[in-house]
């Protein structure tokens, strides 16, 4: 299962969203970056870039059209 640790710039542009963005990115977190991450293949218009440096998890980070 994919854990996450969060920035401390990403929780103030978190934050800032709206209560509709926040509910989008988390539901495209769980829905669909998760189990593409755990599949190894992301669908169109959803990226994975894989962090340097991480070998044993891999790390990525989510990206999207």
């Amino acid at each position: 299962m994919p854990t996450f640790e969060t920035t401390a710039r990403f929780a103030r542009d978190f934050k800032k969203l709206l209560p509709e963005e926040r509910a989008r990115f988390q539901e495209t977190i769980r829905d669909k970056f998760v189990p593409d991450v755990t599949s190894g293949r992301f669908r169109p218009g959803l990226r994975g870039k894989q962090v340097r440096g991480f070998r044993f998890p891999p790390a990525y980070v989510p990206s999207w059209k």
